[in-house]
């Protein structure tokens, strides 16, 4: 029992610390990121975007077929051998060729479904991005086994800063929408080339004999939810792109990512650490429980405020960001940053479907609820893009404890102290940026640089007042804190070989 309980607080450590490493290169990824958002939206008219937004939100759905879920498989695995993993990283470059072919040769059915002809070369350079996420999706799979975050974040570092350059550099010469398509062809080769370089290990052919079975069972359940949530988030893009044009599409799509941008920037990371650690953690229901506690606690109270903040100062925030050419998508922006919130609140249900390998049950829930997104935004678009962006939030938003519910009736894993937690976070974050935002209008600084840094000063004097009288968000934001001590530790000579020990039998690759 006693090993045990060193292991899990030597695995604490680890991930703590990961999870420093990750969120802190998701960080400079997200700068890099917000960064191409400022500058390209200033070298590039909203219809560019808009172009290369029509055909990802169709092809992308490729992606999710090529992935097949089985990069998630072989992170979840107590124990994957080597003849497994070779196995997986031929069917995930095979899946890659097929579906780049498929789509090179679909290319003239995209541009006619928008009626824009110009999609069609456009389809068939981002189809070339498939072979190479198919080479790589194995070799992630690897570096996250092991745990290595920081080689992790190197490469998704150095992905989009090249792929930045390189667009900039295309954009300033005239390249219109042909730079956002340089942008996506350089992260692709550069990051899955940095992977297959540092992962440490060469593929061999494949082999027979092999257990695939559970390992293809648990890629094709979370494909079958990954695809449902595919085409429900992106029927929105989809649908502003073919009855409102390209320029809409853009805009929406600009205002869809800059909200998305705290998300998966700090989502990407925790689920990175959370899914590896949790899933080792799956017969000892009280340490996982306080893993997934904290974990989402780190990821709300670093999401939330953001998001609030921005959606409740939407006109600066848009100004300032993207420029005063895309201030017609504020009221969109505001509506999605809303959505966002309910969004990230739910993250930790597909922790618990992922970890435990319910991925079965995820899907079922995907069945139920995807299509209801799907005819909420349809309904909506009768209204333009905000009807859409509000189809979108009332979707987040019932789906949000339905997912919490689920997910706890599946795994056996109590979750109201989870909707407990994403409660406070989102009342406790939200209340004040409201009150920062009536604030700026009854001001109406000069300038929205001005409003901007008179929102953030309110709303972090509101937060404070809170904690004051707010018992249990006091309790809650001591406790994410309280991650640092986490992160001071290091595990002993004992605890080292518990950990090695119990690694060699459940968690690594094994002959």
């Amino acid at each position: 029992m006693s090993t045990v309980v060193r292991s899990s607080d030597g695995l604490g450590g680890r991930a703590a610390r990961g999870g420093v490493i990750a969120i802190s290169g998701q960080l400079a990824r997200s700068m890099v990121n917000a960064g191409a958002i400022i500058v390209l939206a200033r070298l590039l008219d909203p219809s560019a975007f808009g172009y290369v937004a029509m055909v990802v939100a169709v092809t992308g759905f490729g992606e999710v077929l090529r992935e097949v879920g089985l990069s998630k498989a072989a992170v979840q695995a107590a124990r994957l051998t080597t003849g497994q993993r070779d196995n997986l990283f031929w069917m995930s470059t095979g899946m890659g060729v097929l579906l780049s072919v498929a789509i090179f040769v679909a290319a003239p059915l995209v541009a006619s479904f928008y009626e824009q002809p110009v999609l069609e070369e456009i389809t068939r350079w981002i189809a070339v991005t498939f072979v190479l996420n198919g080479l790589g999706a194995q070799a992630r799979a690897s570096i996250q086994r092991d745990l290595r975050f920081a080689t992790n974040a190197v490469i998704d570092i150095a992905g989009p800063a090249l792929g930045l350059c390189v667009a900039v550099a295309m954009a300033l010469h005239g390249a219109s929408y042909w730079a956002l398509v340089g942008q996506q062809l350089t992260i692709a080769v550069v990051v899955n080339v940095g992977l297959l370089l540092v992962a440490g290990w060469v593929p061999g052919f494949p082999r027979r004999g092999e257990r695939m079975r559970e390992l293809v069972g648990y890629g094709a359940n979370l494909l079958g939810a990954q695809s449902l949530w595919y085409v429900s988030s992106n029927i929105d893009t989809i649908l502003v792109g073919s009855r409102l044009g390209p320029a809409a599409a853009g805009m929406y799509n600009r205002v869809f990512q800059l909200m998305k941008l705290p998300i998966t920037q700090l989502n990407n990371p925790a689920m990175r650490v959370a899914l590896p650690v949790l899933s080792r953690l799956q017969e000892d229901k009280q340490r996982y429980r306080e893993f997934l506690v904290r974990g989402q606690s780190v990821l709300l109270h670093l999401v939330i405020p953001v998001l609030a903040l921005a959606g409740a100062l939407a006109g600066p925030v848009i100004e300032i960001v993207l420029g005063p050419a895309w201030i017609p998508a504020v009221s969109t922006f505001t509506v999605l940053a809303l959505a966002g919130l309910f969004q990230a609140a739910g993250f930790v249900a597909n922790w618990i479907f992922m970890s435990t390998g319910r991925t079965r049950a995820q899907l079922q829930f995907a069945l139920v609820t995807r299509p209801l997104m799907i005819v909420a935004v349809i309904v909506g678009s009768a209204w333009g893009m905000v009807g859409i962006a509000v189809g979108y939030a009332v979707s987040m938003i019932v789906f949000w404890p339905l997912s919490l519910w689920w997910a706890g009736r599946v795994s056996g894993i109590g979750v109201a102290v989870l909707f407990g937690n994403a409660l406070r976070a989102i009342i406790g974050h939200l209340v004040p940026a409201v009150v920062a935002a009536a604030v700026v209008r009854l001001i109406a600084p000069a300038s929205p640089l001005h409003a901007l840094g008179i929102g953030i000063l309110v709303m972090f004097l509101g937060l404070l007042l809170e904690v004051l009288c707010w018992r249990k968000l006091r309790i809650d934001l001591r406790n994410v804190l309280r991650v640092r001590h986490l992160l001071r530790r290091r595990p002993g000579r004992r605890e080292a070989r518990d950990w090695v020990r119990k690694t060699n039998s459940r968690g690594r690759y094994a002959e």
